[in-house]
C-alpha cells in the first residue's frame, strides 16, 4: 500500500514549521499516495537523498500508510477531495485579510501550488517559484497554461479542468487589484 503525507506532512511543506533540511522536503514532496515505498527509496536516491531519510520521516509521523478503504475506480473526485480546495466566503474570508491584500488572488495562487506538488513536485519546482514570485493577477494569469501543462495527468484530466476552471473564476472576482 502506498504512503501518504499525514496533515503534519502537509503542514511542514507549507509552512516549514519543523525546519527539516532540503533531502527530507525532496523527499516529503515524492510521497503522493501513488507511488510505492520501493518507488519512492528509489526516487529519492537519484536526487541524492540517504536512504535513512524516508525512515525519518516515517518516525516524525509526516508519512503513514494509506488506511486501507473502499476503492474507487471512479474518475470524477470525490466530495472530500474538493472540499479543502476552496475556502473563499465573500464577507467570511473579506474580514480576516489584511487591508490590501487581494483575497482571491491569494487563494488563487495556494490552490495552483497545491495542484502543482500533488502532481509535479520535482519538475514543477520552477513553476511553485513563479507562482509564489507572481505578485499580480496578470502575472498569475500568465502561469495559466504553464500550470495546466504541469498537473494535467491522462486519469486526471477532470481534476485538471475543474481546478483551472475555480481559479479562473477566482482571478475573476473583485478584488485588490495590484499594479505590477
Amino acid at each position: 500500500m502506498p504512503p501518504v503525507k499525514t496533515a503534519a506532512g502537509q503542514d511542514e511543506l507549507t509552512h516549514r514549521s519543523r525546519g527539516l533540511g532540503q533531502r527530507h522536503r525532496t523527499l516529503l514532496l515524492l510521497v503522493d499516495g501513488r507511488r510505492s515505498s520501493a518507488e519512492i527509496r528509489r526516487l529519492a536516491q537519484q536526487a541524492g537523498v540517504p536512504d535513512g531519510c524516508f525512515d525519518e520521516l516515517v518516525s516524525l509521523g509526516l508519512v503513514a500508510p494509506r488506511a486501507p478503504g473502499p476503492e474507487d475506480s471512479s474518475l470524477m473526485p470525490s466530495m472530500q477531495s474538493l472540499a479543502p480546495e476552496s475556502v473563499w466566503q465573500d464577507s467570511v474570508a473579506l474580514a480576516g485579510l489584511e487591508a490590501g491584500t487581494d483575497g482571491p488572488l491569494e487563494e488563487a495562487r495556494a490552490l495552483l501550488m497545491r495542484a502543482v506538488r500533488g502532481e509535479a513536485p520535482v519538475t514543477g519546482s520552477l513553476t511553485l517559484l513563479k507562482l509564489r514570485r507572481a505578485t499580480s493577477r496578470d502575472e498569475l494569469e500568465a502561469l495559466l497554461d504553464e500550470v495546466e501543462q504541469r498537473i494535467r495527468k491522462p486519469r486526471k484530466l477532470i481534476i485538471a479542468a475543474q481546478t483551472m476552471r475555480h481559479v479562473r473564476h477566482l482571478l475573476s472576482l473583485p478584488g485588490a487589484r495590484t499594479q505590477p
